[in-house]
Order: C-alpha cells, then sequence, then structure tokens
C-alpha cells in the first residue's frame, strides 16, 4: 500500500426496489472513485431502511485511511451550494435551513452535550428521530425539517441558529452527516423516493491505494 493525497469523488447510484406489501429499499452501487488516480482505495459502503415517511435511508461510509468529507450532491444538487432539499421525487438546495413542501437535511454542531431542540410549523428529525429535540452528544448532529415554512434551531447551551442558511456559520453545516467531518467512518441520513438517484461523495485527505 501506498499513501497519496488527493482529491476524491466518490459516486453511488441510488437504485429504488420496490417489494412486497409496497416496501422499499435503496441500494447504493457502482462506487468508484473519479479522479483518475489508480488503484482505487478501499471505500465500503452499507444501507439501512428506516422507512417513514419520507422514506429515511442510513448510508454509513468506511474508508480505508482518515479523509474529510467536503462536499454530497444529490443527482444535480451539491451541499456546496446550499441546504440539500428533497420534495418526493427531486433533490435541489435552498438558502434556508426549512422550505415548505420539501424536506432539508444538514448537519449543527452541538458545542456540547445536551438538548438539541428544532420550533418549526412542520416536522422535525433530529439525530436519528422524528421527533422536536434530543439528547444529543457534543459533535455534528444530522437534522431534517419536512414542509416547515418558518424554523430556528436550539443548541445545548442555549444558543439559537435562525432559519437563514449561512455558510460562514461555525455551527451548521450543510454535508447531512452524523458524528464529525474527518475520519474514517461516516453516516449520512437521506430521504428518498421518485426513483433512482445518483450520490456524490467528494473527500480530501490521505488514502490507501488499494485494488478493489
Amino acid at each position: 500500500m501506498r499513501s497519496r493525497t488527493a482529491v476524491a469523488q466518490y459516486e453511488a447510484t441510488i437504485v429504488l426496489v420496490v417489494i412486497s406489501l409496497s416496501l422499499a429499499s435503496v441500494v447504493y452501487t457502482a462506487m468508484r472513485r473519479e479522479t483518475g488516480l489508480a488503484p482505487q482505495p478501499v471505500f465500503v459502503d452499507a444501507v439501512t431502511r428506516l422507512g417513514g415517511s419520507p422514506v429515511i435511508e442510513r448510508l454509513t461510509m468506511n474508508s480505508s485511511s482518515a479523509t474529510t468529507v467536503t462536499s454530497v450532491a444529490l443527482d444535480a444538487a451539491s451541499s456546496a451550494s446550499g441546504v440539500l432539499a428533497f420534495d418526493g421525487s427531486t433533490y435541489s438546495t435552498v438558502n434556508s435551513l426549512c422550505a415548505l413542501g420539501r424536506t432539508t437535511f444538514f448537519s449543527v454542531l452541538a458545542p456540547q452535550a445536551g438538548t438539541l431542540e428544532v420550533a418549526t410549523d412542520g416536522a422535525s428529525w433530529v439525530s436519528g428521530a422524528w421527533a422536536g429535540s434530543a439528547t444529543v452528544s457534543a459533535g455534528w448532529q444530522e437534522v431534517m425539517i419536512e414542509g416547515g415554512a418558518s424554523c430556528s434551531i436550539t443548541l445545548p447551551g442555549g444558543a439559537v441558529l435562525p432559519a437563514a442558511w449561512s455558510p460562514a456559520s461555525p455551527c451548521l453545516s450543510s454535508v447531512p452527516l452524523t458524528g464529525r467531518l474527518s475520519g474514517t467512518a461516516f453516516t449520512f441520513y437521506v430521504p428518498a423516493g421518485g426513483g433512482p438517484h445518483t450520490l456524490l461523495l467528494t473527500s480530501t485527505g490521505g488514502f490507501d491505494d488499494v485494488e478493489v
């Protein structure tokens, strides 16, 4: 193995598979490095269907060596452009933490352990469950807001994040991730449905060159 520093992109096709009782699952396949550097590093993914409406899929990814996630794109919508949003069939980006008729998903940084609260006229999903609040540990926590025309988030410690998206905020990230932005293991929660979609993960760091 050799260590190589580079910007790497991993692309996965999300295939919606309808099975009995109208259940569905999302299968991420064909993950590959897009930089043209060979051979490829190991980057393993696993998907768990959590159900609900919209259907939520948990995507767990493990890199062969430490890296930092810089952006996530679903179809033509990239977290580099704003907050990711899903309308039941297509993905887009918005400049607010909530959007009427859409499910927004992003992450917030809890500065300490405690209660993370979401106030909205829609539905909120906090750190793994549909609820208005959750007890969380310090670190990045993924949040979804479904159909909210207004919203605000209160972090452990009492700081309040307004609805407007601010890429300069140290407590907000448009990358929908739970845990750390850097490391070897990453967990994303994605609202899914409406047919096949393409997911593109961009990361930067040192990688082990191995054959896959």
